[in-house]
């Protein structure tokens, strides 16, 4: 009786410590859950105005015009094409860019987002978006690399706060994950 009571005793503590190792391991609820972007279809479609509005087509030129609609006033773009961040707002943006196209004869960009990977909470958004650039050809990307977009819901729908991004190097690929579909 006394080894049966003891076997008994044995399997109750080792099963409370299995259940408590369980929870303190992975068995926390809130990261077994799947979490639905509220409004992941919107913040989506301002991400993808927002490539739409700097790509234009052969024999079209940028619409400057059109930009501002898919951005906030006192927008940032933070670029690390190189080593050191470099900030602009939206008038040095498109000067850059103005630049850019003028230096490297291009009559064709189109960039578009090949994957992307939303967060929301309330008015607030984060896109992780990984993008192709053309220039000139759809033949071959002449550039890849990963855009972070924070945006903030407005009266008159998402709009975009600020981009970060980076471009793919040969000492920095994007990896797989920013890769995924």
């Amino acid at each position: 009786m006394k080894i049966t009571l003891l076997f008994f005793a044995c399997a109750i503590a080792l099963s409370s410590c299995q259940m408590s190792v369980k929870k303190t391991i992975g068995d926390d609820s809130a990261t077994n859950k799947t979490y639905t972007v509220p409004e992941d279809s919107a913040i989506t479609k301002a991400v993808h105005d927002a490539y739409a509005a700097i790509s234009f087509k052969e024999g079209e030129k940028p619409r400057y015009s059109e930009v501002p609609n898919y951005f906030v006033p006192h927008v940032q773009f933070i670029n690390f094409r190189t080593d050191t961040a470099q900030i602009f707002n939206m008038k040095q943006f498109e000067d850059l860019f103005k630049s850019f196209l003028a230096e490297t004869n291009t009559h064709m960009f189109y960039e578009e987002e090949i994957f992307g990977r939303t967060e929301q909470f309330g008015k607030v958004a984060q896109r992780i978006s990984t993008y192709v650039t053309y220039l000139n050809t759809r033949d071959k990307p002449a550039e890849r690399g990963v855009n972070s977009f924070q945006l903030i819901k407005t009266p008159k729908g998402w709009k975009v706060s600020s981009i970060i991004w980076d471009v793919e190097k040969p000492t920095l690929k994007v990896p797989e994950y920013y890769l995924k579909k």
